[in-house]
């Protein structure tokens, strides 16, 4: 993008243009900036340093712009300061009120002139910042690393209750092990991803003597987990909602769409595997879904290889996942070979929507993904609903011989569904025991869910050891 038409877009109000150039303008300041758009009609330029940044240099800065976004703007623009770790800014600046109307709005550039034009610079990590992530990656802590001229900023994310005397030990010693004297301060700011809250925050000097015989003594951890009651509350009017919309017919048919669009991914999912291209879609003619699947292409399957192959090499150092993904490439192949692969994609339509009851349920139990409020109770009703309808679909599948033969007819008599295709040519077992596993497993959901989520701190551990590429060096904590 040219530099002129960035200006002409910061000027109109263009967050990704104002960003550009304020971040160029105060990069070699020391000062983060981040622009943010709360709410239509509105900016928010978050200015963050080590230290507060100063407000009356950034209004000195600013005051070309502001004296054009105040005469040509209905945006409502304000600049908060912060201090890197901090919650609450230090101080709040409304740069433009946004009382034009939108007749009011003028599009002339008179000012274009007065904005001071930075060169275009590419803002790139540290190399100090990338070392020091390296060093870390054993932690199991997922850091965020800012590095401003003489500190650094660490935000670590964390499973688990860690020994705040541990963390900085390996923090000071991390930053110590990089030789980098210009390092005056740390700003360490620790965030327990489960419990969503800051664990502590705390400022020091890098190069300050510390005892090295200091006790390792990790925090108690949990080894279950329970809900909360914002969590209890939102399962409750979630589960009744679903309830709700299960017993009305029309509601009940709305958000079956949800269930037949999950179950149709399931198969297009399970076809793109195997080398079929496949597109999902709705049957507006039969009702339901249906997904249309070409010719076998030799290639995709050869891609699908190659990406186990890449993700192999990348994780050459971690020896239980090379295993998982050499099982998976013997599976895939062994699948590929025989028609074991079309049993797969037939069932991968049902297997999909009992997915969504575990992965809904989970992301509800845990609040997982939720950004804003409500999206705990969606999940929760998601998750209720599709056990319901798939309990009662199953159910009526194996104990009434009427719906049966009703799900026998097929798509109008042309095309046979799921379970009678399975019954009929790759399983040797009648529609109504077929349906019974599945009821079954729709059953056994919930309480995976559960279990899942309750004995979290058991298994995710394990599983983020499965994602290092170098998990060499042992964990401290």
């Amino acid at each position: 993008m040219q530099s002129d038409e960035i200006y002409r877009l910061a000027q109109g109000g263009n967050p990704r243009a104002i960003a550009e150039i304020l971040k160029a303008q105060f990069r070699d300041q020391g000062i983060r900036v981040i622009v943010k758009t709360p709410a239509e009609k509105q900016l928010n330029i978050v200015f963050e340093s080590s230290t507060t940044p100063d407000q009356q240099h950034i209004q000195t800065q600013l005051q070309a712009l502001q004296s054009h976004w105040q005469k040509h703007l209905t945006l409502k623009i304000t600049a908060t300061g912060f201090r890197f770790g901090e919650l609450e800014p230090d101080w709040e600046w409304a740069i433009a009120k946004g009382l034009l109307s939108s007749e009011e709005r003028q599009q002339s550039s008179e000012n274009l002139a007065l904005i001071q034009k930075t060169p275009e610079v590419q803002q790139k990590r540290s190399a100090l910042a990338v070392q020091l992530q390296k060093i870390l990656e054993p932690q199991l802590w997922h850091s965020q690393i800012t590095q401003t001229k003489n500190a650094l900023v660490i935000k670590l994310n964390v499973i688990k209750n860690i020994d705040r005397r541990h963390c900085r030990q390996v923090i000071q010693t991390a930053v110590q092990a990089l030789d980098s004297p210009e390092i005056k301060k740390v700003y360490l700011n620790v965030y327990h991803r489960q419990k969503q809250q800051y664990l502590w925050k705390e400022a020091f000097d890098p190069n300050d003597d510390f005892d090295t015989n200091i006790a390792v003594s990790p925090s108690p951890q949990k080894q279950r987990r329970s809900p909360t009651q914002d969590t209890l509350k939102a399962l409750t009017i979630g589960i009744s909602c679903s309830i709700a919309i299960f017993i009305v017919p029309l509601s009940r048919f709305i958000l079956n769409a949800f269930l037949t669009f999950v179950h149709e991914l399931g198969h297009a999912a399970a076809y793109w595997t195997f080398g079929y291209p496949a597109v999902p879609s709705f049957d507006f003619i039969f009702g339901g879904g249906i997904t249309l699947a070409l010719n076998q292409a030799p290639i995709l399957a050869i891609a699908i290889y190659g990406l186990l192959s890449y993700i192999a090499f990348q994780y050459r150092h971690n020896r239980n996942t090379l295993i998982i993904l050499a099982s998976i490439t013997v599976i895939h192949l062994l699948s590929l070979l025989s028609p074991l692969h079309q049993t797969l994609i037939i069932t991968m339509g049902h297997i999909a929507e009992l997915m969504a009851i575990f992965i809904c349920g989970y992301c509800a139990l845990g609040k997982y993904f939720c950004y804003v409020g409500g999206e705990q109770t969606i999940y929760a009703m998601l998750a209720s609903f599709s056990f319901l309808e798939s309990c009662s679909f199953f159910g009526q599948l194996t104990f009434s011989n009427s719906f049966r033969i009703a799900y026998r007819v097929g798509k109008g008599g042309l095309l046979d569904n799921d379970l009678v295709r399975l019954s009929n040519d790759y399983l040797s077992l009648g529609l109504a025991e077929i349906a019974c596993i599945f009821l079954l497993a729709t059953i056994m959901m919930p309480l995976a869910t559960w279990y899942a989520f309750h004995y979290e701190p058991l298994w995710i551990m394990k599983f983020y050891r499965l994602c290092q590429r170098n998990p060499d060096s042992k964990p401290g904590l």
